[in-house]
């Protein structure tokens, strides 16, 4: 999609950043974007890497119908999908635009409680016109939300909440503390609250001031920085020399690098009239840094007393004053809630999954129906293992939406997978896997005949195929290449690093599992970053019947511990013999079910007897319906050495049973402390230690269950990710 994202001026200010910080991760998965300010700002311009920057005119107060004019001619010049207006102004001057362009959707980011500044007669009624020009209207939060929707009588289906995305960026935070106070001039031992916002009247700088006024006098070594700029701040830093605070209070002006000094202070203030839902108690959380902040409009959405900070309600001094006493004088508790913090953010205001989302709400809101596609997907094998049981359910989405779809296997196979259509397959050989030209041909006629759109080449010795038949037999399709794990993995020589980086440089696009895999291929093979990005691997929402789940021959006096996967190096079979034999010995009632085949199967039998885990570690064989097994479970475990995105791990929390799992590949991006386990890559004794802990019964573990299942029915259902890859398929095209 081509994406036109208005804002008020291309500044650091949150709602410009929040538009660029949005921009910036629509761009990764694939979006074009044309950044565009109403006025030029003079100094410290936010300029938007890999999209279109442009500034329309210089400042004025008045209303500008020249301005109108530059944006009419703008929309008409780029043509985009669909507008986001992000600030009044920039609402105000595009519904007067959009009587002069084209249909095209209008979405508007409310950011604020917008009742706050729209409360008079007049202004009212025009915001409202206004709004009935808008296709829909995205707020911060829930607060914001409903009071732009009792503000307006707004329809509220054409109103939703996506929160905001944070980026984290990695500070250390020894270096930041020492050069925080070094550039301010104080001493190591002096604890730092710092606020960082406009000097206006709605932040309520004042409020801070008594505040500090007092703490001077028993607490000398608290000092409050103020990072910003604005209209009140000289008559503020007057206030400061009046009130003999210069000692006290230090200003430090505008900064880029906010993170920095986030990572350098102790403590995050806020003590705003009015806030909509405040990005930068988000960005403090980000470096562990917790907050305390005066009980406005959606605050509560973004701290959460007693555990990420402290909320004070009536803007009661006294009880403020206390609270920066206590993180300050107990380093344990504010590390404790800066903890706790960081965690909030990476759980619900992960900057990927936000525009994830933003990016469905565009495809509704521009709705139509994509053209019909003839899509032609090559698997490796007929085989059960992720990446053709995840091809298949895709393949079964787009045949929903109408698209035409063939399934060719390289290699046959015996596994029955769940495509509702025919699966077809080439009969190569995997010894001629490097030089096939009988095969390359074969998929050519293929190509010839079935006339695709996209072929979509699903991870292995699919890639090859579609390569060297299309350069071989000359034949012009696009082909997107799945990347399912980590390429560096698999790599071990020379010829192989250069045969990949060969075909890589022939692939039209690279769609990863996962952050992991796509950081993975970039840094292996740095030419993919302009053509790379994520799209997760989903799963599908089986119903199990009680008979299905009846019938899984699990001892229910046992503890039962379930392991699903191709007995490979990879899966690392003898390394899971090693946890459960640790595991057994603290819990005799604990039987390890292993479910799978490969070629190193002899090998784990083996291992089985000289451990003397016979009777207690169970083989069933391969099963092209394991999902009563995970059901039926208590803990699933997965001690890979690699993996892109396991959707074993989504299938277990989607019928909440408890996953441990090593810290590899893209395992960190759903496994985290509130949906699973998450085990030190290579460490025993805490995996072991960490299954003993799933098989309890306790309330933590209820509430790991109940985290994880609303993850994955949020963002990993195929339903769901089907229009992602519409998206890529119709860009290259």
């Amino acid at each position: 999609m081509k994406i036109l994202q208005l804002v008020t001026k291309r500044q650091y200010r949150g709602a410009e950043v929040f538009a660029a910080n949005l921009s910036e991760e629509l761009i990764n998965l694939g979006h074009e974007i044309v950044f565009v300010g109403l006025y030029k700002n003079e100094g410290n311009i936010l300029h938007l890497e890999r999209a279109q920057n442009v500034d329309l005119i210089e400042n004025t107060k008045t209303f500008s119908l020249l301005l109108v004019k530059k944006l009419v001619s703008l929309v008409k010049e780029i043509r985009p999908d669909i507008i986001q207006c992000n600030g009044s102004d920039t609402l105000k001057y595009m519904v007067s635009a959009s009587l002069f362009v084209p249909d095209i959707p209008v979405l508007y980011r409310n950011i604020s409680m917008i009742s706050e500044w729209v409360s008079d007669g007049p202004k009212k009624i025009l915001y409202k016109n206004l709004f009935k020009r808008v296709a829909h209207v995205s707020s911060v939060g829930e607060e914001a939300v409903a009071d732009f929707v009792k503000t307006f009588n707004y329809p509220s289906s054409q109103a939703s909440v996506i929160r905001r995305g944070i980026p984290i960026k990695k500070i250390e935070k020894h270096k930041a503390r020492e050069q925080l106070r070094r550039e301010l001039g104080l001493k190591e031992s002096d604890k730092i609250a710092m606020h960082i916002g406009n000097f206006s009247i709605e932040k309520n700088h004042i409020f801070l001031f008594d505040i500090f006024s007092d703490l001077r006098l028993k607490y000398p070594a608290i000092k409050l920085v103020c990072v910003g700029t604005g209209i009140l701040l000289e008559e503020l830093k007057e206030e400061v020399v009046k009130r003999q605070l210069e000692n006290t209070i230090y200003f430090m002006g505008f900064r880029k690098d906010i993170p920095e000094l986030l990572a350098g202070a102790d403590l995050f203030v806020l003590s705003s009239k009015v806030e909509g839902v405040p990005g930068v108690i988000l960005e403090a959380a980000t470096q562990n840094i917790p907050s305390i902040a005066t009980d406005v409009g959606g605050v509560r959405e973004v701290l959460n007393n007693n555990e990420t900070g402290f909320i004070i309600k009536d803007f009661n001094k006294g009880e403020f004053k206390n609270r920066v006493i206590e993180l300050t004088e107990n380093d344990e508790l504010r590390h404790r809630l800066g903890r706790n913090a960081y965690e909030l953010v990476v759980k619900d205001f992960n900057p990927v999954k936000n525009a994830g989302k933003f990016e469905a709400l565009y495809r509704e809101l521009i709705g139509g129906k994509s053209p019909c596609l003839r899509i032609l997907q090559i698997i490796q094998k007929k085989q059960y293992r992720g990446a053709e049981i995840f091809a298949s359910q895709l393949s079964n989405h787009l045949l929903n939406k109408g698209h035409k779809v063939k399934i060719y296997s390289i290699y046959e196979g015996d596994a029955i997978l769940p495509f509702k259509e025919q699966l077809y397959s080439l009969n190569r050989t995997e010894s001629s896997r490097y030089y096939d030209l009988a095969g390359w041909k074969k998929l050519a006629q293929v190509v010839r005949q079935f006339k695709p759109d996209i072929i979509q080449a699903n991870a292995a010795d699919t890639l090859k195929y579609a390569i060297f038949s299309k350069l071989v037999f000359r034949w012009d399709v696009p082909v997107i290449f799945r990347n399912a794990s980590a390429s560096s993995f698999y790599i071990k020589n020379n010829f192989s690093k250069k045969l990949n980086s060969f075909l890589l440089k022939q692939t039209d696009y690279i769609l990863s599992v996962s952050q992991a895999s796509k950081k993975d291929i970039n840094s292996f093979y740095p030419f993919t970053r302009q053509k790379s990005k994520v799209i997760p691997i989903g799963i599908e929402p089986n119903e199990i019947s009680f008979e299905e789940e009846n019938n899984v021959p699990f001892d229910k006096q046992k503890k039962n511990i379930l392991h699903i996967g191709s007995f490979t190096q990879e899966k690392n079979h003898a390394g899971l013999l090693m946890v459960f034999k640790k595991v057994h010995s603290k819990n005799p009632d604990a039987v390890l079910h292993l479910i799978g085949d490969g070629p190193l199967k002899a090998n784990i039998i083996k291992s089985i007897k000289e451990y003397d885990l016979d009777g207690v570690v169970v083989i069933h064989g391969e099963s092209n319906y394991p999902y009563p097994y995970i059901k039926k479970a208590d803990v699933l475990v997965l001690p890979s050495l690699i993996e892109g995105l396991p959707a074993v791990l989504l299938e277990a929390m989607l019928y909440q049973t408890l996953s441990v799992a090593y810290n590899v590949g893209g395992v960190s991006e759903i496994i985290t402390k509130d949906t699973g386990y998450l085990v030190k890559e290579g460490n025993i004794d805490d995996f072991a230690e960490a299954i003993l802990q799933a098989l309890e019964e306790n309330a933590k573990n209820k509430r790991i269950l109940e985290h994880a299942y609303k993850l994955v029915v949020e963002d990993y259902l195929n339903e769901k990710l089907v229009d992602r890859f519409l998206d890529s398929y119709i860009k290259l095209l």
